[in-house]
C-alpha cells in the first residue's frame, strides 16, 4: 500500500527533493542522504489533481488531495494555534516509474552500496523516495486568537513571520519563499500567506530491508533473486563465520517510529506526526 509522509516543515522547495533518492530520515530528506549518479535516470510521472481547499479538519469521504490539504491545514494549525485553511490552485503528484528497477540499478554503484552499509552498521533505518506530493500558489488564511492591528500589504520572509511555529525550516543554499501577508483587526486578526510557486508538503517511501548472510553458508539460488554484495568492510572476520554478504530489498512502509496520525485515503496512506495540543 503506498504511504506519504506530511513534512513537519509543511513546504520544500521542489528542487531540495529528488525521486529515486534514498535517506535516513523521513521528515528531513534534505538531510543525511545520497542521489544515485546513473546513466540511466528514473522515468517520473505526473498526474494533477485539480484545486483544493482544506479546513483543519477531515471528513471521510474525502479525495486524497482535499485530505493533503486538510492535513497540511491541521499541521498549521496545530503549530500556530489558530484556525487555519490552505487553500491551492492544484495539488501535484510525482512517482518514480517502476521502483523496483531503480532499486536494482542504483544499489548496484559502489557508492550506493557504501552508503547504505555504513547506515545499517550505524543502526539506520533506509528508505527511498518513491514519490512526493506539491501544491502551487498555496494561500494560508490564519485567523488568529488576537492580534495588533497592521493594515496594508507586506513582504515578510516565512521564517520571520511563522518561525515559532515552526512551520518552515530553512535549508542550507536555499532562500525561504518570499511570502506575502495581509493583516486587519484589533482581535480575531487575520492573516494570509501566499507561498508562490510549486511547494513540496508530502513525500511517499518505500523502506529498504537488509539480511546479512555468511557467504560458507549460503543459498547460491536466493542470491540469484536478490540485489546483494560482499560486504566493504574489510574488517569482517569471514574466517570466524561473521556475516560477510549484504543483500537488501525494498518492502512497502508498515509504519513509522513515533507518534503519528494515519489517514487512510484512495487506497493511500497519508502519515502526519502528532502534535501535543495542549
Amino acid at each position: 500500500m503506498r504511504a506519504s509522509i506530511i513534512l513537519p516543515q509543511i513546504f520544500l522547495p521542489q528542487n531540495s527533493v529528488k525521486l529515486g533518492r534514498f535517506t535516513t530520515n523521513v521528515e528531513h530528506p534534505h538531510q543525511d542522504y545520497i542521489d544515485p549518479l546513473s546513466t540511466n535516470q528514473p522515468r517520473i510521472l505526473e498526474s494533477l489533481r485539480g484545486s483544493y481547499t482544506g479546513e483543519h479538519h477531515v471528513a471521510s469521504y474525502s479525495s486524497f488531495a482535499s485530505t493533503l490539504t486538510s492535513l497540511v491545514s491541521i499541521g498549521f494549525a496545530k503549530r500556530a494555534k489558530a484556525k487555519i485553511r490552505v487553500t491551492t490552485e492544484h495539488v501535484k503528484t510525482y512517482t518514480l516509474d517502476n521502483s523496483e528497477r531503480w532499486f536494482e540499478e542504483a544499489t548496484h554503484i559502489p557508492a550506493t552500496r557504501a552508503w547504505i552499509e555504513r547506515r545499517i552498521d550505524k543502526g539506520h533505518d533506509i528508505y527511498m523516495i518513491v514519490g512526493f506530493h506539491t501544491v502551487t500558489n498555496a494561500i494560508i488564511s490564519q485567523e488568529s486568537v488576537g492580534g495588533s492591528s497592521a493594515g496594508g500589504q507586506i513582504n515578510v520572509p516565512v521564517s520571520l513571520s511563522l518561525a515559532a511555529t515552526g512551520v518552515v525550516v530553512p535549508l542550507r543554499d536555499t532562500i525561504d519563499p518570499s511570502m506575502a501577508a495581509h493583516q486587519q483587526g484589533l482581535d480575531g486578526a487575520q492573516s494570509q500567506f501566499v507561498a508562490p510557486g510549486e511547494q513540496v508538503c508530502a513525500l511517499e517511501y518505500r523502506k529498504l530491508c537488509h539480511n546479512w548472510l555468511s557467504s560458507k553458508h549460503i543459498d547460491k539460488s536466493r542470491l540469484s533473486k536478490v540485489c546483494h554484495w560482499p560486504s566493504i568492510d574489510r574488517a569482517r572476520d569471514e574466517e570466524e563465520g561473521e556475516d560477510d554478504i549484504i543483500e537488501v530489498e525494498l518492502a512497502d512502509v508498515q509504519g513509522l517510529d513515533g507518534d503519528w496520525d494515519r489517514e487512510m485515503v484512495d487506497g493511500e496512506v497519508l502519515y502526519m506526526r502528532s502534535f501535543d495540543e495542549s
